[in-house]
């Protein structure tokens, strides 16, 4: 029984710090978003920037829509939105965001006139 308690807790001491792991800028990480309709947005998992101002790289491998994209981070500056109308290897996301911001995300909106959602899926890295 006191083994079963103990395993218990060890699973849920791993499952907390794992949740709150933030991955390193230079590691792509996947993600799988759904973007609204009507100039709706989304973003992905959060990245910890390592070289400030480096543009982020976004690799997308699902569009259901054409979408902007832009490096987000609601604590040292944000970059500009670049256009996605199609599947891509590789896309710069220039940015102004400083080195050991721990927010940094790709955030993606639809077109105002976009009347359904869709979904975005591929790779990203924020330096």
């Amino acid at each position: 029984m006191m083994k079963k308690k103990v395993a218990g807790l060890a699973l849920a001491v791993s499952l907390l710090a794992t949740a709150g792991f933030v991955q390193a800028g230079t590691t792509y990480i996947g993600y799988d978003v759904i973007v609204p309709k009507g100039n709706g947005d989304n973003t992905t998992g959060a990245q910890t920037k390592t070289t400030s101002s480096a543009s982020a790289d976004l690799k997308v491998t699902i569009l259901g829509k054409a979408n902007d994209a832009r490096a987000y981070t609601p604590n040292t500056g944000t970059g500009s939105w670049v256009r996605i109308a199609s599947l891509t290897s590789g896309t710069k996301l220039p940015n102004s965001i400083k080195a050991g911001d721990k927010s940094v995300r790709a955030q993606f909106s639809s077109d105002f006139t976009t009347l359904v959602d869709s979904r975005v899926k591929g790779e990203w890295r924020s330096n």
